[in-house]
């Protein structure tokens, strides 16, 4: 779970991305702030992962804050404004992304999605798990990861679906998603990973891409907040 602060000297815009972040099962936000002063404090203190910044914040500089930090902090450097002149300033100090306000909780989600899939793609070839021991009374299975067809987590177990069985392994669905390939399993819901390689179609429900149809003709549901991830996934256009 990556932990996020907020900075922000507008009250409505620090609520809009908490309330985006509390949302999603990969974001925590650990602080808030609209000032230089008890943002650079917070900061330092919480070490966070990610940290939302505006570029204009009360008693400074969101750029100015980040570059004095840059070398005391790693995180993710995600900029917000409401000018866009501001962007290639922002791109020089190696920002992650820059929001462009009034923006979009779709927005927030490609951001989140950019960041999961760059910290996934650092993964050793080593940590990958190609196997899992499943077991169950007087007897271990070995499952091939590419058999797995999706994944529901469910308390400290996970359910495996493969083609006409389900295996239940005790682990959560969270530590199981760090060690699966991240070229072949996408989180699409809270509850659910899904191995593209079996999704036959995206269908939608009002207008909205609500649900996947594996190709053993099971419906997985998307959730909001790994839409846009998953969607990139695929090389389908969000719009």
């Amino acid at each position: 779970m990556y932990r996020c602060i907020v900075i922000d000297d507008e009250a409505l815009a620090r609520e809009r991305i908490t309330h985006y972040l509390s949302q999603s099962s990969l974001c925590e936000v650990v602080a808030q702030a609209s000032n230089y002063a008890s943002a650079k404090q917070l900061i330092l203190e919480q070490q966070p992962d990610i940290c939302f910044l505006d570029i204009q914040i009360i008693g400074g500089s969101g750029v100015e804050l980040a570059k004095e930090l840059k070398n005391c902090v790693s995180c993710h450097w995600v900029f917000t404004t409401a000018y866009s002149e501001h962007a290639l300033t922002a791109f020089e100090l190696d920002a992650t992304d820059y929001l462009l306000k009034p923006f979009e909780d779709s927005r927030i989600a490609q951001v989140i999605g950019k960041i999961h899939k760059a910290n996934k793609s650092v993964l050793s070839a080593s940590r990958v798990r190609r196997q899992l021991p499943v077991k169950s009374v007087g007897s271990v299975t070995f499952i091939n990861t590419q058999d797995i067809m999706w994944v529901k987590g469910s308390a400290n177990y996970v359910e495996l679906y493969c083609e006409g069985k389900m295996h239940l392994h005790r682990e959560t669905l969270s530590t199981l998603e760090q060690t699966l390939d991240p070229k072949q399993f996408i989180r699409v819901h809270r509850s659910a990973i899904v191995n593209i390689e079996y999704v036959r179609s995206l269908n939608s429900e009002l207008g909205r891409f609500s649900l996947l149809q594996l190709d053993n003709g099971e419906e997985v549901k998307i959730g909001q907040s790994y839409k846009a991830q998953l969607l990139s996934a695929l090389g389908v256009d969000a719009d």
